[in-house]
């Protein structure tokens, strides 16, 4: 079993001091190792990738590691292509970055042992977030991981290329929700301004990320579509995908990515929900919020995941219709400023 380090969760964490300790480490790190939760998404695709080319521009030997492969829609990055899938027993790194990830359990047995990680680093944003690590960087009022990564290039004086602000612009732009999202704040247009500065085209990112959908895409989001249900007065708005959808749409997991999104988007709808099958069993929940109102970090956590206020998600180990129930309750609750009951201990956050 390795060796989590887990760090007590503090309510008020000296974010300062734990910035300073981490770069401290990586002024003398020489060989370092970069990771995210399993099957990383925009924010920890993007922070990875902007990382480890400032890494590398500092003189430094960065590996980007992933067990399950990069989503297509982010396979265009800067360094992606380098990912590694495997890291072998008898490699050695002075320190190991864990990007966006709120919970050690998000990482599966992907994490390499102690003596291959050197000193485990983190940076977190998640309110939700469970810090861990040898040294923790967590933040909750980041907008994204990206956003602690460029506090750590302004802090070492780092220059940002645009090589390094094209996918910290995405993990910003993810997270955020393209600055639509709750959590988008005075740092984040700060931090967007200045990418912007060193290179990066809004619209050319726009459409790198619009890709032209696939006819599988098309045709399991028309059967997404046709389970759209109204909850909560109206206010939140269901849609569900199985095994089977994908299967008969001859479309792929990937695929269902951002669908929540047409949940949210209904008139009158507050919080959008995407219910998935899960691949090993139980329900994966992704949730999406329009209103400040309503904090979908916070229903999740009661379900055992997490997230941000406009963004939150958890695995629920039941099927698909108890899985709607607990999660429709859940949201009652929070339109309500009512307890939930529904408290099941923690397996998952977005």
């Amino acid at each position: 079993m390795t060796d989590r380090r887990v760090t007590e969760p503090v309510q008020l964490p000296d974010v300062a001091a734990a910035l300073e300790r981490a770069c401290e480490k990586l002024r003398d790190a020489k060989r370092i190792l970069l990771t995210s939760h399993r099957r990383p998404d925009g924010d920890g695709t993007g922070s990875m990738a902007g990382l480890a080319s400032l890494l590398r521009a500092a003189g430094k030997e960065a590996v980007i590691y992933s067990v399950d492969p990069i989503a297509r829609r982010y396979k265009w990055l800067p360094l992606v292509s380098t990912v590694v899938h495997t890291i072998g027993f008898d490699e050695r790194f002075d320190c190991t970055i864990v990007v966006d990830c709120a919970d050690v359990s998000l990482l599966g047995d992907a994490l390499p042992p102690p003596e291959v990680c050197g000193t485990l680093i983190t940076l977190d944003h998640h309110a939700s977030g469970k810090p861990f690590g040898d040294i923790a960087v967590w933040d909750p009022t980041a907008a994204a991981v990206g956003v602690l990564v460029h506090r750590i290039a302004e802090h070492e004086g780092w220059p940002v290329t645009s090589e390094a602000a094209v996918p910290l612009y995405v993990s910003l732009i993810s997270d955020t929700g393209g600055f639509r999202h709750a959590n988008t704040n005075a740092e984040a247009l700060r931090v967007g301004s200045e990418l912007v500065g060193a290179g990066v085209v809004p619209s050319s990112i726009a459409g790198s990320l619009e890709e032209r959908p696939s006819p599988g895409k098309l045709r399991l989001l028309g059967s997404v579509l046709s389970t759209l249900e109204l909850h909560c007065a109206g206010r939140a708005g269901v849609l569900s995908v199985t095994t089977d959808m994908v299967e008969g749409a001859r479309a792929s997991w990937e695929d269902i990515e951002g669908m929540v999104n047409w949940a949210r988007n209904v008139e009158g709808v507050q919080v959008g929900v995407l219910l998935t099958t899960a691949k090993g069993g139980g329900v994966r929940v992704s949730m999406r919020s329009r209103s400040e109102k309503i904090d979908v970090g916070r229903v999740c956590m009661t379900l055992g995941g997490g997230g941000h206020p406009g963004a939150g998600g958890c695995h629920i180990n039941s099927d698909l219709v108890s899985t709607k129930e607990k999660v429709v309750r859940a949201l009652e609750a929070a339109f309500n400023k009512r307890p939930t009951t529904t408290n099941p201990p923690p397996d998952a956050a977005s």
